[in-house]
């Protein structure tokens, strides 16, 4: 039997070691998960190759412990160099397991993949040290919530797998913010009279990449689907009534739609993909945005 054991009421960083494990260890994909007393008192065992310990135990992949505790297993077959820095200023659980998938050649080859690996361990490692920057919504972040306020076995495994469907979620959403930035480079920048402006045809941009550079309209047109949204930063002075309102009278028959914000023109979305598509190019889309 494989068993991941982690502490009872588990951090972030302990979910998200495990979850990263069982991705890439797939022999312990249905491994039973155990929750022991972070105090460690009793018999807790010690790691074998079919019981691993997460952010506790004194495991390979336990940050606090160090080289010399007694329930560490540097012997065993997935151990890693990483072994003996157990206890480093600066390490999660986690970032200990990426650690080791990378040092074995397990990461995924996909470049997309293991960028977007790259920025989930930098995440939750920046938390789980305690060095994320404070925000004004911190109490909506995951780290805030994750956590139950009952300390049993039961509870704690229904954090896990809370947890590990977050971030399922959150995976292919940085995958597709990496696809987004390789896109970044076939931008087309112009000026409209609100100011700076960009276009791009693009499955995967997010407007806001373009908003965080200072551009005040954005054009996306996807190659696939053939949407088109055309933006404007929620707290800019911008209205894009007459860009609509020429987008309508250009191509009466397709399916624009004016936000009541006035901040977004859209034709298709994935909540309207039955709009009817429009049949402009992204450089007519330029122009009229020009003319206005």
């Amino acid at each position: 039997m494989k068993i991941l054991v982690t502490h009872i009421n588990p951090h972030l960083d302990d979910i998200a070691a495990i979850w990263l494990f069982k991705k890439f260890y797939p022999e312990f994909k249905e491994a039973e998960i155990e929750f022991i007393s972070q105090t460690k008192t009793g018999d807790i065992g010690k790691e074998t190759t079919d019981r691993i310990f997460f952010g506790t135990g004194g495991g390979r992949f336990d940050e606090h412990s160090s080289p010399t505790d007694e329930h560490s297993s540097p012997t065993d077959e997935h151990s890693s160099p990483t072994d003996e820095h157990k206890g480093d200023i600066g390490e999660s659980a986690m970032s200990l397991v990426w650690k080791e998938i990378k040092n074995k050649d397990l990461a995924p080859e996909d470049k997309f993949e293991a960028q977007a690996l790259d920025e989930i361990v930098r995440w939750n490692t920046l938390y789980d040290t305690a060095k994320m920057p404070l925000g004004e919504f911190d109490e909506f972040s995951v780290e805030s919530f994750i956590r139950s306020t009952r300390n049993s076995s039961k509870d704690s495994l229904k954090t896990v797998e809370l947890g590990c469907e977050i971030l399922d979620r959150i995976l292919p959403v940085l995958v597709r913010k990496q696809h987004a930035l390789a896109d970044w480079g076939k931008r087309i920048e112009f000026k409209t009279k609100w100011g700076k402006s960009v276009a791009l045809d693009s499955e995967a941009f997010h407007k806001t990449l373009a908003y965080r550079h200072g551009f005040q309209l954005v054009i996306q047109k996807s190659p696939k689907t053939g949407f088109i949204g055309i933006t404007a930063p929620g707290l800019s002075d911008v209205d894009l009534s007459p860009v609509y309102k020429k987008l309508i009278k250009t191509e009466p028959e397709a399916g624009w739609y004016l936000h009541q914000s006035k901040k977004m023109v859209l034709c298709g979305s994935s909540s309207s993909p039955d709009a009817k598509l429009s049949a402009l190019t992204t450089k007519q889309l330029i122009d009229i945005a020009k003319s206005i």
